[in-house]
């Protein structure tokens, strides 16, 4: 009976030494990661020539009062005009402004490196504060009856938005970009049946919004590789205890190799999990939403299979980390889509004035005030508009025409109506 014991445990254990080993040799194992498309490539700007040290100057000048941050919000949106209010407002900004104008007339602006989640992004604030400015400022002048000046600085502000998008920075930084320029879009589409503007002006500014595919989906993947750079950096700050512990003040602990059971960390194989969705993003980048194959990016591996594979704490940190696709492509194809819809806007108004009604359909625009039907971003097919409505939309991420319904139902997300609608009151 000793014996039959024995042999079991000693059978046991060397089952538990098997499995230790194959765990692992998995976990020293090297790993290919095949990363060469995510690489960063950083252009080298000449002194006083980065529009990012102007704007750095233009955020030491903001006067932006905590208790007017509502007002603020109400003139941006032109709801609730108070014209001394906003008169106060662009006064004691006038030396932010005029550094927010300046950049806008700079070629180059390119972001700092991010090397970590260390590196905080405080500017991007900034920028958002002064792009309310501005819109203030835009409203200002249309109240007071300078069309084409304001219509010039919206303009100005789309292209500034641009530039920021380009500048290098991890998707946060293009996202804050997209805002920025689709702030001087919606401008424009709340304004435009307003204005004095003769047909011939719109049409200047429907060429001047001139959609850029190649430099746009550039500017999406240059995004998304800093970003990747950035979430390596940080997971090698972790294996290194060179991440910040706030609660504590002290740093995170460093994955040890060997605990007193299993490997529990390889940071190749970590990188390479982080690897897949920023090549996604990259290689979707000059295509429409509809064109894009989303891999499963949610299916995790089971707990045996994440204990034998050496990594459980790398693919805790690829949880924790990774970038939510679909999301930032929606969000991608919604600037596109917005920017579309704005010159479709204007070049329906270009059409009324000239013509004294809306056209029946957007091929009737082509080529008199647009060179070809707008493109919806999600589908790859022509925008949708309707003239009784006074709407032009987009089919959205459900790829369905629910012809201009941007209501949401109680049904699944998946499964709401996401017609993306604009309005136009002319």
């Amino acid at each position: 009976m000793k014996k039959w014991l024995l042999r079991i445990s000693l059978g046991f254990l060397a089952v538990v030494v098997l499995l230790y080993v194959f765990v692992l040799m998995r976990a020293l194992a090297p790993v290919a990661v095949h990363d060469e498309e995510l690489r960063v490539v950083r252009v080298t700007i000449p002194q006083g020539s980065n529009a990012f040290d102007v704007l750095q100057e233009a955020g030491s000048h903001v006067w932006w009062p905590k208790d007017l941050e509502k007002q603020i919000s109400n003139l941006a949106n032109n709801t609730n005009w108070d014209d001394a209010l906003a008169n106060t407002i662009l006064l004691s900004n006038r030396q932010a402004l005029a550094s927010w104008d300046a950049a806008a007339k700079m070629p180059d602006l390119q972001v700092p490196e991010v090397n970590s989640c260390e590196d905080l992004l405080p500017y991007l604030r900034v920028w958002r504060n002064l792009s309310q400015f501005a819109s203030v400022r835009e409203n200002y002048l249309l109240h007071s009856g300078l069309d084409k000046e304001a219509f010039d600085q919206m303009v100005s502000q789309f292209r500034l938005g641009r530039r920021m998008q380009n500048a290098n920075g991890v998707l946060i930084v293009y996202l804050v970009g997209t805002a920025v320029n689709n702030i001087g879009l919606t401008q424009m589409q709340r304004w435009v049946g307003k204005t004095h503007l003769d047909p011939r002006q719109l049409k200047d500014y429907i060429r001047e919004l001139e959609l850029q595919p190649d430099e746009e989906a550039a500017a999406f993947a240059n995004s998304a590789r800093a970003d990747y750079h950035e979430m390596i950096g940080t997971v090698d700050a972790f294996r290194k205890g060179k991440i910040h512990d706030v609660e504590s003040g002290g740093y995170y602990p460093r994955p040890k190799l060997l605990r007193p059971v299993l490997p529990v960390f390889n940071f190749n194989k970590t990188k390479a999990l982080l690897a897949k969705p920023y090549l996604v993003m990259v290689k979707a980048a000059p295509h429409s939403y509809n064109e894009v194959k989303l891999p499963d990016m949610d299916s995790q591996p089971g707990k045996v299979s994440l204990i034998l594979s050496g990594n459980v704490v790398g693919q805790i940190l690829y949880d924790m980390m990774a970038p939510a696709v679909e999301d930032i492509l929606v969000k991608k194809s919604k600037g596109d889509v917005q920017l579309q819809a704005t010159r479709t806007i204007l070049a329906l108004r270009a059409y009324q004035l000239t013509h004294g009604h809306l056209p029946a359909d957007l091929a009737a625009l082509v080529p008199e005030f647009l060179e070809a039907v707008p493109v919806d971003d999600f589908d790859g097919q022509p925008l949708h508009y309707s003239a009784e409505r006074k709407i032009v939309y987009s089919v959205g991420k459900n790829l369905k025409d629910d012809g201009g319904d941007d209501r949401n139902s109680e049904a699944d997300s998946s499964k709401n109506h996401l017609d993306l609608v604009y309005r136009f009151d002319f």
